[in-house]
């Protein structure tokens, strides 16, 4: 049976979504174990890159880059490490649910960036998903939050989020738009991860602050957060935006904040206020009032 390389592409993009969703599943308990959001992520980067020295051997890649290749994706590198280590402070800051919620918001910014930078035009839909997504997100922050005084949520954590949104959503169109576009998957996800390492190497004082595991629990849940969260939705993420571009990739991103959520309130035992809840469906909605525009525009191109 012959697969589009569109349905490809979608089955790509949700995987990645699903796995970038699984951060906060062992981001948390190595805080709880002692590590920093830095010290995790630097061994989530480095042990993603030792993960990807096999597979690229076994496919024959070369790890040559040429000089256009290698600036692009440092700069791709800068845009994830800013990405990450503001996602992962966040949790420190509010409950991760909301949290991944808010990183959700990054589909309405990569349409807003090919718009602006690129001159894809701002359609309707995607003018009423910028305003929708902006209500949610008012609804999400407000002050008293519901009167539940078991959500947690801060300005700070707000603003980790947010600002891990918008540095996602420039790595997303980087991706598309630079000679980052050359490379394969794997590749892409092996330079992404190496040039990350030298910047958490620097904020860990070169290196002496980096802990040793000290458990096997430790041990797993580094190498959960090396796999699942980097190796498999970095690739299966570059696979989308390859098959299908940059904004439908991004707007699959729907389980994301879904597995987000449900990681928090089954595990970590979160809960969700009235307009909290509603805050999130129309954070929701604004995506998928992208994903409409999206279909609608490719319909009239056919």
């Amino acid at each position: 049976m012959n697969i589009s390389p569109k349905t490809v592409g979608a089955i790509a993009g949700a995987m990645a979504a699903a796995a970038y969703g699984l951060n906060p599943l062992f981001a948390i308990p190595l805080y709880k174990m002692g590590l920093t959001p830095t010290m995790v992520l630097f061994y989530r980067f480095a042990l993603a890159a030792l993960m990807l020295v096999p597979v690229l051997w076994l496919k024959r890649c070369k790890f040559a880059l040429t000089k256009n290749e290698a600036v692009a994706s440092f700069a791709g590198s800068a845009l994830m490490v800013t990405s990450s280590l503001c996602l992962y402070t966040s949790f420190k800051y509010m409950d991760i649910g909301l949290s991944m919620t808010l990183l959700f918001l990054y589909p309405v910014f990569v349409a807003v960036i090919m718009s602006t930078a690129f001159g894809e035009k701002l359609s309707l839909a995607i003018i009423s998903s910028i305003i929708l997504a902006l209500s949610g997100l008012a609804m999400v922050t407000l002050p008293g939050k519901g009167g539940d005084s078991q959500l947690f949520i801060t300005w700070t954590g707000v603003m980790l989020a947010v600002g891990s949104a918008l540095s996602y959503a420039f790595y997303i169109v980087a991706v598309r738009k630079s000679s980052m576009r050359n490379l394969s998957s794997e590749k892409l996800t092996f330079y992404t991860a190496v040039f990350a390492v030298p910047f958490f190497l620097i904020l860990l004082d070169c290196g002496t602050s980096v802990p040793l595991p000290d458990s096997w629990s430790m041990g797993w849940n580094l190498l959960g957060v090396a796999f699942f969260p980097t190796v498999v939705a970095l690739v299966f993420m570059a696979v989308a935006i390859e098959k299908i571009g940059a904004t439908p990739a991004a707007i699959l991103g729907v389980l994301e904040p879904v597995t987000g959520l449900l990681v928090g309130i089954l595990l970590f035992g979160e809960k969700l206020t009235v307009l909290s809840t509603l805050g999130i469906v129309l954070i929701f909605s604004s995506v998928l009032l992208v994903i409409a525009g999206d279909r609608k525009k490719a319909d009239k191109t056919r």
